[in-house]
């Protein structure tokens, strides 16, 4: 009983207490459905002599029933709970796990007393949880390797907009790919965690890999094709872990669980709103559960306007000298500037003149430009038209369905589907003249003769903006159960796949046809280069801009199957083990104007985990737990594209007292090439175009010769190794108190890059075949004929740090109030990525793809009445230097943010008559409205940190019924 209320406590996060004393020798029941905390401990106790309280400060406490229950023998199908919860315990900094999870059960063998005595036989319960980063059901939520949870709830409160946004938050995220047109993943949410670089991390819905999809031309999956309002929780594990889930887990696996059941009716809703934009989603969930299965469907719509570069001040002049930057103005403009040709403009007493703003209609004259001759309009080109997009505007519509069916005896049916439709949008930049001949004859001209124009079209005209269509489904269906004594096993199919178009728009300028325009003499197709309004008609600016549009579809087959069960018995315990194998298809295929690119690949996997304790002890009036025991894992995988790739781990687990675990792992790790990757088109180019010398030669200049950008065929996997050693203090009725601490070190090496052209000349040898020679000539090795530029396996990178985490909670007469904190110190992440190349330093120095602050971290304080809650966080970025040799001190700052949430039913019961739950919750992020900093170079601001969204506040209703 006190194993399975620990575990019950420790999964859902509800605060517990009970006298082990009083608990010992008593029997949990075994427990199913969407229970919170309190209901799964009370189901626990039923029947059971033991009766359980909740305190005014929402503590539970178990203690003696006042008329206790008359003991029986158990039956043989009123065994001891055995939770299969698939959770691991909260270790999030600040964060509590949510008191809503599934808690699962099954009944295990019945102990037997001794006949005639009379005595009620001593029952122990036996508590087992599926752990991200590893396959096997533990007695313990903790294990080797550290996990991180966060539920639905901690994504609600946190105030974020979504879930990549969340994710990036969190001390384990140290860089990210960034929002809008800069955004390295064009628009598409990912995850980098310890920023390390992208498709790093795996991605699991439900324990299961999903695809990368197509819209990120096969890279990454994008987390906002997950329904937000079926998310039930996310699981981190930040370390390497490719010998449980295969390839791309370099950095680690983000586990995403899904809401599995309910009973009854769910709507939520939630408006959010900072300047300049909006966002808001509507959910409705309706779900059941019987003796025999369950049912759960989740429809939810969400849209949010975009944020564009007009919307902040920051980006209105780009001149940021008066601040040590740059100025980073141009001549594109609304209206621009005109020049001559050679010499003075005509009536000017120079060649340049900016272009006058005039109200719409009037035409322009000479004299208008008395004033502006001598100036050139400047201003940041990026702010012009609509203004290129800070974050996208999206639309979203999404289901998730789940149902279980038991089949007979102890085997269960299942599956799942989700389905998303979406639409991303962003305005962008106007459209670009950049030195136009505007002919004398021009309508518009007023200089009579020709001259230049630089300037960008008004927003009238259009802008390069862009539009994203696509679609995504998922689909799983299987079935588990028993395979007798205490092994069970999980068979399951699975298909995902998406597609969808990309439109960027007025991305092409027909010059011929502006050219035309612009010499017309008729004003039904000429074209006005000198208004900030509408330059030409329809039909004029139809014929000289088109849009570049690109097609994109992907799809991942999968069968897999899984064994767990017991393979012996040790002096300290039983030895617990998984088998598994998977088999997988995935193809790509991607249509750009002229170009039609395909990949396929088939892979297949075997994989073993086993667990064994070393060491077993034991306390007077409970069940005992293991002094040390030993985790291995090892999985062969293999791909019919470019080979194999075998990865082991292993575990080391202490527990000298049952509150206080050390551990330590070390695991191996692979990313396979990407499918387009390893289906590059062949494309010839003229070597002297690159600018390439031949040091074979001496430093002769290529003056012939073709560059061929292929693909490589002999592209291996990138390797990593992981290694972490840790500690974790967890006292029994603590209230949450928690202290973790874990030294961690990943090693990555034959990292895939494109290997530079002039690289691979420099060293020749080390790359045999990359080129190719004429016949030498006295000696003299021969021209060079050809170059291959293709992907490579050459680059390392070595990154280290420590991850603490303090929590502490206490009773009040207020309520319960929490305090944590967490944080992630990097001391060292160092990159090579070209033979010859420098090892570079990245830890605290920014760039725009991978690298670490040393510092991030987060501390927080809540206050739970039970009726009520409110708290406080404030995350902090630790300070860093701008890019290159820039001693520019970035970072060093702090984002508080608050959220409160009101519990209306308990508050107003005579309200809420007709419905069983109601709470509302209000949410502000960047409570300070603190805004990003300059750096140098384009867009000015770091894609890896920003968030523009200043302050950014959120409400949220949920009504059950």
């Amino acid at each position: 009983m006190g194993d399975a209320l620990r575990a019950i406590a420790r999964v859902t996060g509800v605060p517990l207490v009970f006298d082990s004393r009083i608990v010992s020798g008593h029997t949990a029941k075994a427990v199913s459905g969407r229970l919170s905390g309190a209901e799964a401990i009370a189901a626990a106790v039923k029947d059971s002599g033991l009766e359980s309280v909740v305190s005014p400060e929402g503590v539970v406490v178990v203690k003696r029933a006042a008329k206790p229950a008359a003991a029986s023998a158990p039956a043989a199908d009123s065994a001891p709970a055995l939770l299969r919860t698939g959770i691991a315990a909260s270790q999030s900094a600040g964060v509590q796990a949510s008191a809503d999870e599934d808690v699962a059960g099954k009944p295990t063998s019945a102990p037997t007393g001794q006949p005639g005595t009379g005595e009620q036989p001593r029952v122990e319960s036996f508590t087992r949880v599926e752990v991200t980063g590893s396959r096997l059901r533990r007695l313990e939520a903790e294990g080797p390797a550290p996990v991180n949870v966060y539920t639905g709830k901690d994504i609600e409160k946190s105030g974020q907009p979504n879930l990549q946004m969340f994710l990036a938050s969190l001390t384990e995220s140290s860089a990210s790919a960034g929002e809008g047109a800069f955004s390295r993943t064009a628009g598409q949410a990912t995850v980098q965690l310890r920023g390390l670089p992208l498709g790093s991390t795996l991605v699991l819905v439900n324990g299961r890999k999903v695809q990368a999809v197509g819209s990120s031309t096969g890279s990454v999956f994008n987390l906002n094709l997950i329904p937000l309002a079926a998310i039930e929780r996310v699981e981190v594990v930040p370390s390497g872990s490719s010998a449980v889930y295969g390839g791309d887990a370099l950095a680690g696996v983000v586990n995403v669980i899904m809401k599995k059941s309910m009973n009854g009716q769910s709507l939520s809703a939630r408006l959010g709103s900072g300047r300049g934009f909006g966002d808001g989603s509507i959910s409705l969930a309706v779900g059941g559960h019987n003796a025999d299965g369950n049912y759960l469907l989740v429809g939810a719509f969400s849209r949010a306007t975009p944020l564009t570069m007009q919307d902040r001040d920051f980006f209105k002049n780009v001149d940021y000298r008066g601040i040590g930057g740059s100025d980073g103005r141009l001549p594109y403009c609304t209206p621009g500037t005109v020049s001559s040709l050679s010499g003075n403009l005509p009536g000017l007493t120079s060649s340049t003149a900016a272009i006058p703003q005039v109200a719409p209609g009037k035409a322009l004259t000479v004299a208008d430009f008395q004033a502006t001759a001598g100036t050139s309009n400047l201003c940041n080109l990026y702010a012009t038209g609509g203004g290129s997009v800070l974050f996208h505007g999206t639309q979203t519509f999404s289901l998730h369905s789940l149902a279980e069916q038991r089949l007979w005896d102890n085997w269960t049916a299942f599956g799942e589907v989700m389905f998303t439709n979406h639409r991303l949008e962003g305005p962008g930049r106007g459209i670009l003249l950049s030195s136009v001949t505007v002919p004398a004859a021009n309508l518009f001209n007023p200089f009579g003769a020709d001259v230049k124009v630089t300037s960008a079209l008004g927003a009238e005209n259009g802008d390069v903006s862009s539009l994203r269509r696509g679609s995504f489904t998922r689909v799983v269906a299987g079935v588990k159960g028993d395979l007798g004594g205490d092994w069970d096993a999980e068979v399951t199919a699975s298909t995902s796949s998406d597609h969808g178009t990309v439109v960027a728009m007025n991305q092409f300028v027909d010059r011929p046809a502006l050219a035309a325009a612009l010499a017309s003499t008729n004003p039904a197709t000429s074209f006005n280069p000198f208004t900030a309004g509408r330059a030409a008609n329809d039909a004029v600016l139809d014929a000289i801009l088109s849009d570049d549009s690109r097609r994109d579809r992907g799809r991942k087959d999968q069968l897999s199957a899984v064994a767990r069960g017991s393979v012996g018995q040790l002096w300290a315990g039983p030895v617990d083990a998984v088998v598994g194998a998977e088999a997988a298809r995935d193809w790509y295929d991607m249509v750009v104007t002229g170009t039609d690119l395909h990949g396929s690949r088939r892979s297949s996997a075997v994989y073993g985990e086993l667990r064994a304790p070393l060491l077993a002890a034991a306390e007077e009036g409970s069940r005992g737990w293991n002094l040390a025991a030993v985790t291995v894992a090892g999985r062969r995988d293999r791909y019919s594209d470019f080979g194999s790739a075998s990865t082991f781990q292993g575990g080391l687990e202490v527990r000298p007292v049952r509150d206080v675990l050390i551990r330590a792992c070390a695991a191996g790790s692979f990313k396979p090439p990407t499918l387009l990757q390893t289906n590059v088109p062949d494309l010839l180019s003229n070597a002297v175009d690159y600018g390439l010398v031949d040091p074979a030669r001496n430093g002769e200049a290529l003056s012939s010769g073709t560059v061929v950008r292929t693909t490589n065929k002999a592209l291996q996997p990138e390797k990593g190794l992981a290694q972490s050693i840790g500690a974790v203090w967890e006292p029994e009725g603590g209230l949450g108190t928690r202290v973790s601490a874990t030294y961690w070190r990943l090693k990555i090496r034959s990292m895939i890059a494109v290997l530079p052209t002039q690289t691979a000349l420099n060293y020749e040898a080390l790359f045999p075949g990359f080129v190719t020679r004429g016949p030498s000539v006295n000696g003299q090795p021969g021209v060079v004929t050809s170059i291959k530029s293709t992907e490579v396996n050459f680059g390392r990178l070595d990154t280290a740090g420590m991850d603490v985490d303090v929590a502490y909670g206490w009773k009040t007469s207020l309520g319960r109030l929490t305090a944590a904190m967490g944080a992630t110190r990097f001391n060292d992440y160092r990159v090579q990525l070209a033979p010859g190349a420098p090892t570079v330093d990245r830890l605290g120095r920014r760039f725009t793809d991978f690298w670490a602050p040393q510092w991030k971290g987060r501390v927080s304080v809540g206050l739970d009445e039970g009726a009520w809650s409110v708290g406080l966080t404030s995350r902090y970025l630790g300070g860093y230097r701008d890019a290159g040799t820039s001693d520019r001190k970035l970072g060093d700052w702090w984002i508080h943010d608050v959220a409160a949430t009101v519990n209306l039913k308990k508050l107003w019961p005579q309200w809420l008559t007709a419905f069983s739950a109601g709470t509302l919750g209000v949410s502000v992020a960047n409570l300070t409205n603190r805004q990003p900093q300059y750096v140098s170079g384009v867009p000015n601001y770091d894609i890896t940190q920003a968030d523009w969204r200043g302050r950014y506040g959120s409400v949220r209703l949920s009504l059950d019924w």
